[in-house]
């Protein structure tokens, strides 16, 4: 017979076994259409095929919202560029008063192409030659690119507040701003769905144009002085990047998949493996993925690893974070 005391056990132990089964994660991000949302979405179904954990997508209205939901652990994921995520932690620039010291990262999963665009048509050829000119500014629902407007404006020493302003919620009604002539240049993506739209709108003027940055120590530190985590790549004309007219040097940073210590060390392990050994399924959901280096998961940074991430990253000789 058994006893009373076994008896409760193996229900304590069965209950334990169906809530872990049951475990629900939440992965928070921009609003639907957003590369945020895609991405999140991708690595959602990850989660639930590869990892066994119960994901959902949790659109917000920004980064400013979820990233104190995340510090929190009122979500256990999110979606952030290094630059909020950053800011975040330490509690300056856009998040300047809100210290997120609980945030933690997962990983390095994308990587987030910008550049200063112009008509291809405009008299216009470098960033210096931008002071005085119409640019978007302001971004009132999306501070962080109002910095990283300004990192790409201070390799020629020269900021938002040098333009003549045109106020714009986000960046993508910047980039819009563009093709109905109410700006003479504007920060855009680098091949994403939007550039490719708004290049066709410009088809009468040549179509876009992006401004090289320049490759010198001294321009690299004006960026970092904003944005300490971005870098220059030259990207080579292609049909896929509307702009790149010639070889042209652009801005370059990581966005992250990030945690806090409120979320357990197993189920960090559990997303960062599966995320790390499922590139070709993260790819195939969205082209967004396609920056995906598994091998530079683990990035330097100035927030700190999840425990569980870090395990598996040792596990996986990636240990410790290095620098691209």
């Amino acid at each position: 017979m058994i006893s009373p005391k076994t008896l409760i056990t193996a229900l304590v132990l069965s209950c334990a076994a169906i809530a872990a089964q049951a475990q629900v994660v939440g992965i928070a991000t921009l609003a639907p259409g957003s590369s945020f949302y895609a991405i999140g979405t991708a690595i959602s179904a990850v989660l639930q095929q590869k990892a066994n954990l119960t994901s959902r997508v949790q659109p917000m209205s920004g980064p400013s919202v979820y990233i104190p939901a995340v510090n929190r652990g009122d979500v256990e994921f999110g979606i952030s560029n290094s630059l909020d995520v950053v800011n975040a932690y330490r509690g300056s620039e856009n998040f300047a008063g809100h210290i997120s010291s609980d945030l933690r990262l997962v990983g390095a999963v994308f990587v987030n192409s910008l550049g200063i665009a112009v008509a291809n048509d405009s008299p216009i050829k470098s960033i210096k030659d931008l002071k005085g000119v119409r640019m978007p500014s302001q971004f009132t629902a999306q501070a962080a690119m109002r910095l990283q407007q300004n990192t790409m404006l201070a390799v020629a020493g020269l900021s938002t507040a040098d333009m003549k302003p045109y106020p714009v919620a986000n960046y993508l009604k910047g980039m819009e701003a563009l093709s109905q002539d109410k700006v003479d240049a504007a920060m855009f993506c680098v091949g994403c769905a939007q550039a490719q739209e708004f290049n066709v709108s410009l088809a009468a003027h040549g179509g876009l144009r992006f401004l090289p940055l320049p490759d010198t120590a001294e321009a690299l530190a004006a960026m970092h002085k904003i944005y300490p985590g971005a870098y220059l790549q030259v990207f080579q004309p292609a049909s896929a990047l509307p702009g790149v007219i010639g070889p042209t040097r652009l801005m370059v940073a990581s966005g992250f998949l990030l945690s806090s210590k409120h979320v357990p060390d197993e189920v960090v392990y559990k997303a960062t493996k599966a995320i790390h050994e499922n590139k070709p399924m993260l790819e195939a959901s969205t082209q967004y993925m396609k920056t995906f280096e598994p091998s530079m998961m683990a990035e330097a940074n100035t927030v700190p690893y999840h425990l569980g991430a870090e395990k598996f990253y040792k596990e996986a000789g990636l240990w410790p974070p290095k620098n691209r």
